[in-house]
């Protein structure tokens, strides 16, 4: 079920126990709960979107996780169009070499400029994807970044080539061998789960994963052998900002740290403001950047303390005459909006 804020926030402190039946979960650890800074799509590329003409925004969400005492932070995709220019190594070395450790996801643009294997290798990741444990907590990190030119012929983005994809190809795919990758490091974890993509595994509009059946599958066999194995699942990609509980799972569509993105132009921002910023009548940008702070409690409490923005130059979506909604009723907002949430599962104090 689609949950709608209002009643979410108003019952979400309440936190009436789930319908979890079965294995123990005593696997669990206890113990302190494990803070994280989380943002998505800042889409750093100067001279092009809104926002992006210095560090600033980049600074900002650090010295927030700083300020909260974070023990890591995540990155959800897209945080840069390529690895190889002055400007873009700077950027990734703000982030990569920060106190508070940061990890990468693989966004549909992050491997624009050179070969994906190029930005695994300056993101510090193993590859598109990957998995690692923190705090009592294992993090599974999906690559859905390859489009299908037929049967089994799947093709990871690299080097502009998403752009380039031939008619009837399809995007957002989890290959055969990354499915059962899944399936082992999930189902076989000693550890609660949260599972981190790009692209979202439960949207029923607006390029979800193709495959995301398949994966939902991998999420209700682990949790009908062990009981709150996954937990929480994080996209970025569209922009947006929402909460869905599915299958007892959260599902948390989190939005761009910078704007939302539409095909058509806009003549609303200042002339002198295009100039330096060439793709800026595509987009609504926010005033200030957002992010969240993430904490996750081995009883099975989650909660999210958001951020709010204002509109850049005070231009909203109606303004310069776009929707204010997508195909999945998703609004358009300058907003990460918070939430308190405490799932019951057998085996675990709440």
């Amino acid at each position: 079920m689609e949950v709608n804020r209002r009643s979410f926030l108003a019952t979400a402190a309440l936190a009436a126990p789930a319908a979890f039946a079965g294995t123990d979960v005593s696997a669990a650890p206890s113990g302190k709960p494990l803070r994280v800074c989380v943002f998505s799509d800042i889409h750093y590329h100067p001279g092009v979107w809104t926002n992006t003409e210095n560090t600033s925004f980049l600074e900002k969400i650090m010295a927030r996780a700083e300020r909260e005492r974070c023990d890591m932070m995540i990155h959800l995709g897209d945080f840069m169009h390529g690895v190889r220019s002055p400007a873009q190594k700077a950027f990734l070395k703000l982030y990569n070499d920060f106190k508070i450790p940061g990890y990468h996801i693989l966004g549909n643009h992050d491997q624009d400029g050179n070969p994906y294997k190029e930005t695994c290798e300056a993101y510090r990741m193993p590859d598109g994807h990957y998995t690692f444990d923190k705090g009592g907590f294992r993090f599974v990190v999906a690559d859905p970044n390859y489009f299908c030119n037929g049967p089994g012929k799947f093709i990871h983005h690299g080097s502009g080539n998403y752009f380039k994809r031939g008619k009837g190809s399809t995007i957002n795919w989890i290959p055969p061998e990354q499915l059962e990758w899944m399936r082992a490091t999930i189902v076989g974890s000693p550890y609660p789960c949260v599972v981190l993509s790009h692209q979202s595994f439960e949207r029923a509009h607006c390029a979800p994963v193709m495959n995301k059946k398949d994966v939902q599958a991998i999420f209700n066999e682990a949790n009908a052998k062990k009981p709150g194995t996954v937990r929480l699942v994080m996209n970025g990609h569209l922009h947006m900002d929402n909460l869905r509980v599915l299958d007892n799972i959260l599902y948390w569509d989190v939005n761009s740290a910078n704007y939302q993105y539409f095909a058509k132009a806009h003549s609303r921002y200042p002339a002198d403001y295009v100039k330096t910023h060439r793709g800026a009548p595509h987009n609504i940008g926010w005033k200030e950047p957002l992010s969240a702070i993430l904490t996750l409690w081995p009883n099975g409490r989650i909660k999210i303390e958001g951020a709010k923005s204002d509109w850049l130059f005070g231009v909203s979506p109606e303004d310069a005459g776009y929707p204010a909604y997508d195909e999945d009723g998703r609004e358009t907002l300058p907003v990460i909006k918070s939430a308190d949430m405490t799932f019951a599962y057998s085996g675990v104090r709440p």
